[in-house]
């Protein structure tokens, strides 16, 4: 029996015993609470459709989609051109684009250019892939070494998949904000490191 069933079964009971005995306004009073939190519990369990969209591009379900305002941001952002040094909606870089994601979704300023936000001390580096969360920034170059520049950046959103401004044209033929599979051999060719910014830790267990 789910929520829902077990809030109208407590309605008809609380009608049930007004009905007997109580007066008419103190039934009418619990009929009003009982409708509201019906409708409350039915908001709550509700599906948005944007959780839906985001649900089936990541490959989970739409109950996994919790940092909403994350997924409405990047969908104003979605398919916007790429443009090197570009931060408006006519065209945007990787990095800007991370940049203002932080700001907007975390309310939090981070580095312009994805080689400080590397080498920013804040920045917590690793490795192993399997450590990461929703919000970490994944850094990247043509030879995925630490030795070269970082010459672009993405944030991951989980179930193997990040955003970000690429260069790079997707099945779509465009190039610009998408969601990318970082498991693919191009992305991880050029990976060098994921970065982890501190003030994110009660923000990133979620999609």
């Amino acid at each position: 029996m789910n929520i829902l069933s077990k809030t109208l079964i407590l309605f008809i009971i609380i009608v049930g015993v007004m009905s007997c005995g109580g007066s008419k306004k103190a039934e009418q009073e619990a009929l009003a609470k009982a409708k509201r939190d019906s409708i409350a519990l039915a908001q709550k369990n509700a599906v948005l459709p944007i959780q839906k969209k985001y649900g089936a591009i990541l490959g989970v379900s739409p109950k996994e989609i919790k940092n909403v305002p994350l997924y409405k941001f990047i969908d104003e952002w979605m398919n916007t051109p790429y443009r090197m040094g570009g931060e408006t909606k006519d065209g945007i870089d990787c990095s800007f684009f991370s940049q203002y994601l932080f700001h907007d979704v975390y309310n939090n300023l981070i580095e312009r250019t994805a080689q400080k936000q590397y080498d920013a001390p804040d920045t917590d580096k690793f490795l192993g892939q399997e450590f990461l969360k929703q919000g970490d920034l994944l850094f990247f170059n043509e030879r995925g070494s630490e030795h070269r520049p970082i010459t672009h950046v993405g944030v991951y959103l989980g179930n193997d998949k990040f955003v970000h401004s690429t260069a790079r044209k997707a099945k779509s033929g465009r190039n610009g904000v998408q969601i990318s599979d970082f498991k693919k051999r191009h992305w991880q060719k050029m990976f060098v490191a994921a970065g982890r910014k501190p003030k994110l830790a009660k923000t990133t267990d979620n999609n």
